[in-house]
């Protein structure tokens, strides 16, 4: 009897270890070495004091932090040579706008973190996030914005980006209102992007997120990822709830058709805790966007909508999903950090 008792128990205890889930495959963070050791994002390589609030903290591209954008697209396989914008001084101006808008906890953290704002072209995206170290310590950021990408009003420019995952077929095709018609600027567009940008600083400096410079960033036990995050590209709901997330791609050359699989891809999105498309495709960018949809609908009312155009009808197909239940863990998470009750 006692022998038939320890066999079981040997069963069991082999079915518990064969059965034990495997540490996920985080992969290597192509990116530990250049957050960490770039020189043009320790602090010494920018000039303090800053001005005192952050739309004055405008910076003139210069030869250390055109290597640092040199060095982060090789990473990348670009071969795009990012240059100072001839436009530099029109969109410091808008950042004036931009300052009016934002309420004022959320400057305040700008003031705080955003040590300096660099507009450039031939950057190879929109916008660039780099960590500012002191003694290795990430103490606050810095953002690249490509101009050519600016030249957008909100709802154009969003609507230009969210198409960039699909093929649409004729005489159906997608617009995102991001702004009412008479908030709908290029200085609102600019806003939009300059949030999302420094949601990545955000995240970083105040430990939200696992820090650039990991080698492999574990984002299990992190309270806004948590449930939803295992590793910068590897969701929870991979195996069961989502499994087309992946095929999500912006500015790809790998389309995903409209109709019907786009359509069922809202609608797959509408029931999980993304809270925008490119909210889905990475863990950073679903910290960045819930910041930004946090700030733009919570705490100013705007809009956010997927809207699907035919030739003799309009349909809303998707809404920012910070307002919904889904999205109660981000907002929750944001609502500490930035509410005003």
């Amino acid at each position: 009897m006692k022998n038939i008792f320890k066999s079981v128990l040997f069963s069991i205890c082999l079915a518990g270890f064969q059965c034990k889930p495997h540490p996920p495959n985080f992969g290597l963070n192509p990116y530990a070495d250049w957050s960490l050791n770039d020189p043009g994002l320790q602090r010494n390589s920018l000039y303090f004091p800053l001005a005192e609030t952050w739309p004055g903290r405008v910076r003139t591209l210069d030869k250390v932090h055109k290597q640092t954008l040199v060095n982060l697209n090789e990473i990348d396989g670009y071969k795009e040579v990012p240059e100072r914008s001839d436009k530099e001084e029109l969109f410091a101006a808008r950042l004036a706008l931009v300052y009016q808008s934002l309420p004022e906890k959320v400057s305040v953290l700008l003031d705080r973190y955003l040590y300096g704002i660099y507009f450039v072209k031939n950057l190879g995206t929109t916008g660039v996030t780099g960590i500012i170290r002191y003694n290795k310590e990430p103490i606050g950021g810095i953002v690249f914005l490509d101009t050519d990408f600016l030249n957008q009003k909100a709802n154009d420019w969003a609507t230009f980006k969210e198409k960039s995952v699909f093929t649409e077929p004729e005489g159906k095709q997608i617009r995102v209102i991001l702004e009412n018609e008479e908030t709908d600027t290029e200085a609102a567009a600019l806003e939009f992007i300059l949030l999302h940008e420094f949601g990545h600083i955000l995240a970083t400096v105040e430990s939200h997120a696992p820090d650039y410079s990991e080698t492999k960033r574990d984002y299990r036990n992190l309270p806004f990822f948590k449930g939803i995050w295992i590793g910068e590209s590897i969701s929870e709901f991979d195996e069961d709830d989502f499994i087309e997330r992946k095929k999500i791609k912006f500015y790809s050359k790998e389309k995903i058709n409209l109709i019907p699989e786009g359509l069922n891809l809202y609608k797959e999105l509408h029931d999980l805790p993304f809270v925008t498309l490119y909210a889905a495709t990475n863990a950073d960018d679903s910290y960045a966007e819930a910041f930004a949809s946090y700030v733009h609908l919570v705490l100013q009312g705007k809009p956010y909508e997927i809207h699907l155009i035919e030739p003799n009808a309009k349909s809303i197909i998707f809404r920012n999903g910070i307002l919904r239940d889904e999205g109660k863990q981000s907002r929750k998470f944001f609502d500490k950090i930035l509410s005003s009750k």
